[in-house]
């Protein structure tokens, strides 16, 4: 039996959730899908809650933070990162986010979580909106749009392929572009 390390644990448990729901996460069924005994558990965590938090904190590092980190400093304009959002979360595959949107419905640590990260994507989506329509009430309108959008793709169903969510996301920006370009020109 090998021993695991706590980034193991976060990572059986990210599966098991995207693979099979919320439901089949408990610390005995992940012990026994990852060949351990729950004292492994206990030496890394001190309640399942503890697990949701290495969850969605890993979760929140290596997709929402690196994704909104790497648009900005990848790009020259807010223009370009918004281009790169689109296309970074139309690459991703959306379970864990919709799994853990989905649990926040009746788990309310995973909720308060889902409520903090939804604010931070919020925020950091306004203010690319703020710099890229140069108007603080646009860019919080047009931050709430594109957020809430992507939001509704995850609770589509059927759910809209990446290449479509890719293709509608483009239109309503060339769309916002154009009417910007047209009130300058009045």
């Amino acid at each position: 039996m090998s021993k695991l390390s706590r980034d193991d644990w976060v990572k059986g448990a990210q599966k098991m959730l995207v693979e099979h729901g919320p439901s089949s996460l408990s610390i005995v069924k992940l012990s026994a899908s990852l060949g351990v005994t729950r004292g492994s558990f206990y030496y890394h965590f001190v309640s399942l809650n503890a697990l949701i938090d290495g969850v969605i904190s890993d979760w929140e590092c290596n997709v929402v933070d690196k994704g909104f980190a790497d648009a900005r400093s990848l790009t020259q304009t807010p223009l370009d990162e918004i281009y790169y959002l689109i296309d970074f979360v139309t690459r991703l595959s959306d379970k864990q986010d919709l799994v853990l949107r989905q649990w926040a419905t009746h788990n309310a640590h995973v909720k308060k979580h889902m409520e903090r990260l939804d604010e931070k994507r919020l925020a950091v989506m306004t203010d690319v909106f703020e710099r890229f329509t140069g108007d603080q009430k646009r860019g919080e309108v047009f931050g709430q749009l594109a957020f809430y959008a992507y939001i509704g793709c995850l609770n589509s169903y059927p759910r809209p392929s990446s290449e479509k969510q890719k293709q509608v996301s483009l239109e309503i920006l060339n769309l916002l572009e154009s009417e910007l370009a047209s009130r300058a020109d009045s």
